[in-house]
């Protein structure tokens, strides 16, 4: 393990958690005016660090990336996962799923829990000790999308997605319930304003604060 960096009084500092968040289209910030300013791992950045935390959040969304590694795009396949996976990170964000809900994907949506269980358990075991990791009820989708199986990703891919968490005692943070009321706010129906981006900002920052608390007293590497 690495000690942690001095500073150049020669005050040891501590090393920055490192932060992936891993998802499709929403977290790549698709829709936005000025996607690397305005989607959500640039404002939880900012957030984090205002509030005191020494972190390096990075941005792994791939547009249309679905969890089931035998989806039209898994995640596991992408530029983006190798990346997520060479960052080596303590504290990972999945939001996977909207995509399992393709009609494209009805095949697919069988393994989409298992393979999300299986990715988790993937970004725990690159850092010792092991990651933290949590999953996401991602948010809201509103019809009409052409593309998505409203009823599959309600009854089908949302259940999946607490069911993984539960099998494998993951975090569940819920980006449903508190966004279920602003559809005007997703003009084409998948992809969230700047103000919505900020908003899932808010939320990850108040859920990763006492994590990131807890790893304070932990030697990282």
């Amino acid at each position: 393990m690495t000690k942690p960096n001095e500073s150049a009084a020669g005050v040891p500092e501590p090393v920055p958690v490192r932060v992936a968040c891993v998802g499709a289209s929403v977290t790549f910030g698709r829709g936005l005016p000025n996607r690397r300013q305005d989607c959500y791992p640039a404002g939880l950045q900012r957030l984090l660090e205002a509030a005191g935390h020494a972190v390096r959040v990075r941005n792994f969304g791939y547009s249309g990336a679905t969890a089931s590694r035998s989806g039209n795009e898994p995640y596991w396949e992408t530029p983006s996962f190798l990346s997520a996976t060479r960052f080596e990170p303590h504290v990972t964000v999945i939001m996977l799923g909207t995509n399992d809900a393709q009609f494209a994907n009805a095949a697919a949506r069988s393994t989409t829990g298992r393979d999300l269980a299986d990715l988790v358990e993937h970004f725990r075991g690159l850092v010792e000790p092991p990651a933290d990791v949590l999953l996401t009820q991602c948010p809201p989708a509103f019809p009409p999308v052409p593309e998505i199986d409203f009823d599959a990703l309600q009854s089908v891919v949302r259940p999946a997605i607490a069911a993984a968490a539960e099998a494998i005692d993951a975090p569940l943070v819920d980006l449903l319930t508190p966004l279920a009321d602003r559809g005007d706010a997703f003009p084409d129906g998948l992809h969230p304003t700047a103000e919505i981006a900020r908003r899932i900002a808010e939320i990850m920052a108040e859920t990763l604060a006492p994590v990131l608390t807890g790893l304070r007293n932990v030697t990282l590497s």
